[in-house]
């Protein structure tokens, strides 16, 4: 039979090593649980370049270790969406209103709005005043900032509302059904849209991009205020911070 003081030296080394592997293995566990890919239903808007918001958020998402569950929806329904805490919204600017409504990661990139007009009308702008009597063609549910809806509300300008995509507008335009045309892109070239649009429109020579954007705004991922899904945006942040030269490249891709 072992001496007392032995067997007890025995037991508390026992102890020590299940103690330890036990420390060990809720570490694990917990690291396990950090580590875990999180399924996250995500807005984003059906006339948005896909294949540049694919890439955005497929490299956001490894990086966060999220599962995106993606629909591509029109932006009113986006924000509607988000509004009810159904899922994240993507690509949403600040405003006065939104910010009562939503909760904000940090930018992702800068918006810029650009204005297109016909070859055959130019358009020497310099404020919103120079839009007077103009009719301007929008996506529904689109915000562009205070002075914009002011300027609206006073009729400046008219305004034709606009389901679709970026060639159905585009094709308005050209019918002459609007005066200018606002579209959002990421470069802050104008000729660098003025290629897109001439792309993916299919108008090669009638249309051009004016000189300087009339505004630009960063964009971030949104959460309803107070819902379980905006916990996700630090996540998110933190991916973004971690991969922000792959970003930059990306924004700045022809995607």
């Amino acid at each position: 039979m072992a001496e007392p003081g032995l067997w007890m030296r025995r037991r508390d080394a026992l102890l020590a090593g299940g103690a330890l592997a036990l420390s060990k293995q809720v570490a694990a566990n917990a690291n396990a649980l950090t580590q875990a890919w999180l399924p996250v239903p995500i807005a984003v808007s059906e006339s948005s370049r896909r294949p540049f918001v694919t890439q955005m958020l497929k490299l956001i998402g490894q990086a966060a270790r999220i599962e995106w569950q993606i629909q591509a929806v029109p932006w009113a329904r986006l924000l509607l969406m988000a509004e009810r805490g159904q899922a994240l919204a993507f690509g949403v600017s600040r405003s006065a209103s939104r910010e009562q409504q939503f909760e904000f990661s940090q930018p992702v990139f800068d918006n810029h709005v650009w204005m297109v007009v016909r070859r055959d009308r130019s358009l020497n702008y310099r404020s919103l005043a120079d839009l007077g009597a103009r009719t301007l063609c929008v996506t529904r549910g689109i915000s562009y900032g205070s002075a914009f809806e002011a300027a609206k509300q006073a009729a400046l300008f008219r305004v034709e509302q606009v389901d679709g995509d970026l060639a159905a507008r585009t094709r308005m335009l050209m019918a002459g059904r609007c005066d200018v045309m606002l579209t959002s892109h990421r470069s802050p070239q104008p000729w660098a849209v003025e290629q897109v649009l001439r792309r993916e429109s299919g108008h090669a020579a009638g249309i051009a991009v004016l000189p300087e954007p009339m505004q630009v705004d960063p964009v971030h991922f949104v959460a309803a205020r107070g819902h379980e899904l905006a916990r996700v945006l630090p996540r998110l942040n933190a991916a973004m911070r971690k991969e922000a030269e792959a970003m930059r490249a990306l924004i700045s891709s022809e995607l």
